[in-house]
């Protein structure tokens, strides 16, 4: 199958592309290529999510938005017990 697109790299890009090419004595077409399936397949390895992903999120069984709801949150958990308190003094 063959296919064309128009491609405007950036000339220090091309001229890149043009020299590996030559290094390894291919065409510009197969250097790209290559770079295009490298390209693709990393991509295709992430999961597909369109929530934002935070490494640290998954620390904590919350969402995402905690910094926006934490006083909503806070509020909500606040029992007869929470917060700061004194230790019974035990003799």
């Amino acid at each position: 199958m063959n296919s064309t697109f128009k491609w405007n790299p950036e000339k220090t890009l091309w001229e890149k592309v043009i020299h590996l090419a030559s290094e390894r004595g291919q065409s510009p077409e197969s250097i790209i290529s290559e770079a295009v399936r490298l390209y693709v397949d990393t991509q295709l390895v992430e999961p597909v999510n369109n929530v934002v992903s935070d490494p640290l999120i998954g620390l904590f069984s919350t969402t995402p938005d905690l910094a926006i709801n934490s006083e909503d949150i806070l509020q909500d958990e606040i029992r007869e017990k929470s917060g700061w308190t004194w230790k019974e003094h035990h003799q």
